[in-house]
């Protein structure tokens, strides 16, 4: 009998507890519970930093803590793998321009069979603000003359100049000293294509009569059979007309970047232009 009232006394208890602790769930939902419990932990504070402090010592003392040291290292390591591949990236991303280049001079070669071309590498440059030259590592033993043409894949890139067994120099179209016959593609008139200090170029001497708009391209004309016709050397970005002379100027934007050459092709021979057709109206004039 009294074991069975100690049996129902404990299921009361547990009965009670279950409850108190279901409300103390739904208050606790509510927020309503927060200063009690503020209240029962800030006493127990100093014992959990005390408890905490003693197990990282325990596991500093026992190893079993993160190495600062093997961290720091890894990270330096992962640092420097990291520039590794930066300077991978920027070297495939220069033997991805020099592909491209190349492939475009491949492809002038393909369009001109009657051309006869040797590829070169710029090892050098004038620094000079008042001459543009490139040094590149072909010359006479690979089939280079003084006069040859030389070329892009982006367009006319200048003229050889001088030229050494291995080596040899070319000043580029816009170098003041260069002057080339041009024509313009739209307008189909002709003219000079001269160097500026500035780095640009200009073409001189075209006729008043020529209608010339800015975006119109510029060519070589071929003629005077110094350069191949046809290859590209600028855009017209501006026109300067007078009245009072018999020609107007045009700026010309270059379509090569002169500061950026790393490839070049020189143009070793070539059909120049037929101007066979002028002789024969020159020996059918009459003499006076």
């Amino acid at each position: 009998m009294l074991k069975t009232r100690r049996d129902n006394r404990r299921l009361i208890m547990f009965g009670v507890l279950l409850i108190a602790a279901i409300g103390l769930i739904a208050l606790g939902r509510t927020g309503a519970t927060r200063p009690l419990v503020s209240l029962v932990a800030t006493p127990l504070q100093p014992f959990a930093r005390l408890l905490t402090t003693g197990t990282l010592s325990a596991l500093d003392s026992t190893g079993e803590a993160p190495d600062v040291e093997a961290m720091a290292d890894r990270l330096l390591e992962y640092e420097r793998t990291i520039a590794e591949l930066q300077v991978e990236v920027v070297r495939l991303r220069e033997i991805e321009k020099d592909y491209q280049r190349v492939t475009g001079l491949i492809d002038y070669q393909a369009l001109h069979p009657d051309q006869s071309l040797v590829t070169a590498d710029v090892i050098g440059r004038d620094t000079s603000s008042y001459l543009r030259w490139i040094i590149i590592n072909r010359g006479t033993r690979d089939g280079i003359r003084v006069g040859n043409p030389v070329i892009s894949d982006l367009g006319l890139v200048g003229r050889v100049e001088r030229a050494a067994a291995r080596t040899s120099w070319v000043r580029l179209a816009n170098d003041p000293a260069s002057a080339i016959n041009g024509r313009l593609q739209t307008a189909a008139a002709e003219g000079t294509v001269v160097g500026q200090l500035q780095g640009n170029m200009r073409m001189e001497f075209i006729p008043q009569a020529a209608l010339v708009e800015p975006g119109d391209v510029v060519l070589t004309s071929g003629l005077g059979g110094t350069f191949p016709p046809n290859i590209v050397m600028g855009r017209v970005t501006s026109v300067r007309r007078q009245q009072a002379t018999f020609f107007q100027t045009a700026e010309i934007s270059p379509t090569v970047n002169f500061d950026d050459l790393r490839v070049v092709s020189v143009v070793t021979g070539f059909d120049p232009v037929d101007t066979s057709a002028f002789d024969d109206v020159t020996a059918e004039e009459p003499t006076p």
